[in-house]
C-alpha cells in the first residue's frame, strides 16, 4: 500500500481556550475558525505518527494520505453500504470547506517491521503537537515525520501490507471517489489523496454497538417472550451486563435483564456465511422476525447505544416505557471483520464501535 505524506494544517493551540468545545465546533465551522487564524500551515510535506492515549492504554499508529484510486481498485476495503443522502451531506461539507478535516479510519494486520520502525521514528522525534481533552480522558501526540526521514516507514507499508480495511469512514471515501471523477481535466484542485489514520489490528478496540427496539403494540410481552424461547436459550440474570462470549445477548426487558444464547437450529441456518455475526442474527431473527422490522436503517422503532456506554445506558433506555427492550451484543472480531470484507459483504448497520475516535480539525488536509 503506497502511503503519501502531506502538507497539513493543525491548530493553533495557543488560541484554544477550550479543546472540547474547538474541536466540536470544526465539523460545522472549519471555514470561519481558519479564516480567523485558528489553524497553522506545515511548511514541507511529511508523514505523521500519532499517538492516542486513552485511560491507562496507548494506541500508535499513521497520519498519511491514501490515493483514492486504490479505494477504486478494492485495495481499500469497505464493509458497509453508503447511503446517498449521507453522501450527498458529505460532497456539500468537502466543497464548502476546500478541505478534509478529518481523517478514515483505516486498520491492517500486525506487522513487527512497522511497529519497531514507529518507534524508532518515534524515539527520533519530540511531538509536533500535543493536547489534551478538557475531560484529562483523551491526551493527543503527534510527531511530525519529514518525507525524506519516513521513506522506511513509506517503503515497509509498500511492501508488507497489501489492502487496508475501513474502521470508520465509508462515506468520506465514496465522497472522494466521488469528487476524484468530478475533477475531470481541473489541475486547481487535486482530490485524489485522502487524509488517512492507520492502525494495527491491536492499536484499535472493536466495542460493541447495541439496541434499543420499541415492539409493536399488538405484540404482547408473552407472546414475545414464547416466539424468543424458541429461536434461544434464556436464563435469567441478577444485574445489567454485556455478554461474554459470541452467540451471546444479553436483553433488558422492563427491570429485568436475561442471558440470551442463539440455539443450535439458529446458527446453522447461517454457517455457509463466512462469518456468523450476532449483530446479523439479532436483525434477521429478532427484529426482523418477530417485530416485523425490515429495515434497520431507517426504521425509526430502532435506536443504537455505542459500547463506551455501558448496558446501564441500554438500560435507560429500554425502560423508557414498558414496550421497549434492549439488546447488548458482543463485539465483532477482527477476523470477522476480515472474513467478511474479503468476500465483499457487509456488516449489519451500526455493529461497530472503533476506539480510539478521530475528532475534527487535529489534523485538516486542504484540497
Amino acid at each position: 500500500m503506497k502511503i503519501f505524506p502531506f502538507k497539513a494544517i493543525y491548530p493553533n493551540l495557543e488560541l484554544i481556550a477550550s479543546p472540547d468545545s474547538f474541536f466540536g465546533a470544526v465539523r460545522e465551522n472549519y471555514n470561519e475558525l481558519y479564516k480567523y487564524g485558528f489553524f497553522h500551515h506545515s511548511d514541507e510535506s511529511a508523514f505523521y505518527i500519532l499517538e492516542i492515549k486513552m485511560g491507562d492504554k496507548m494506541h500508535t499508529g499513521m497520519l498519511v494520505c491514501l490515493n483514492i484510486q486504490d479505494y477504486a481498485k478494492g485495495k481499500i476495503v469497505k464493509h458497509e453500504q453508503t447511503i446517498a443522502s449521507s453522501e450527498q451531506t458529505m460532497l456539500k461539507l468537502l466543497l464548502q470547506r476546500g478541505a478534509m478535516v478529518k481523517p478514515v479510519l483505516l486498520c491492517h494486520p500486525v506487522m513487527k517491521e512497522i511497529t519497531k520502525e514507529i518507534q524508532k521514528q518515534k524515539k527520533n522525534h519530540k511531538p509536533f503537537l500535543e493536547m489534551t481533552m478538557a475531560s484529562g480522558a483523551h491526551h493527543y501526540k503527534i510527531y511530525q515525520v519529514k518525507e525524506s526521514e519516513g521513506a522506511p516507514l513509506a517503503e515497509l507499508y509498500k511492501s508488507l501490507i497489501p489492502k487496508l480495511y475501513i474502521a470508520d469512514g465509508h462515506h468520506r471515501c465514496s465522497t472522494a471517489e466521488k469528487l476524484m471523477h468530478l475533477q475531470g481535466d481541473k489541475k486547481e484542485k487535486d482530490y485524489s489523496l485522502v487524509l488517512s489514520a492507520i492502525f494495527p489490528f491491536d492499536q484499535l478496540d472493536i466495542l460493541d454497538y447495541n439496541r434499543t427496539v420499541q415492539l409493536p403494540y399488538h405484540l404482547k410481552l408473552t407472546r414475545f417472550m414464547a416466539e424468543l424461547s424458541k429461536l434461544c436459550h434464556i436464563n435469567a440474570l441478577t444485574a445489567p451486563s454485556k455478554p461474554v462470549r459470541k452467540h451471546d445477548l444479553t436483553m433488558c426487558l422492563q427491570d429485568d435483564w436475561y442471558q440470551l444464547t442463539w440455539k443450535e437450529e439458529v446458527l446453522k441456518k447461517y454457517k455457509k456465511e463466512p462469518a456468523v455475526l450476532d449483530a446479523h442474527l439479532l436483525d434477521k431473527e429478532i427484529l426482523e422476525g418477530i417485530f416485523g422490522i425490515t429495515d434497520v436503517r431507517t426504521d425509526s422503532h430502532v435506536d443504537y447505544v455505542s459500547g463506551d456506554q455501558g448496558p446501564v445506558r441500554v438500560a435507560e433506555k429500554a425502560q423508557a416505557s414498558d414496550h421497549h427492550v434492549g439488546f447488548c451484543i458482543y463485539p465483532v472480531q477482527f477476523e470477522e471483520l476480515v472474513k467478511v470484507s474479503d468476500h465483499h459483504g457487509t456488516l449489519p448497520p451500526k455493529s461497530t464501535w472503533f476506539e480510539p475516535r478521530m475528532i475534527n480539525g487535529m489534523i485538516v488536509k486542504s484540497y
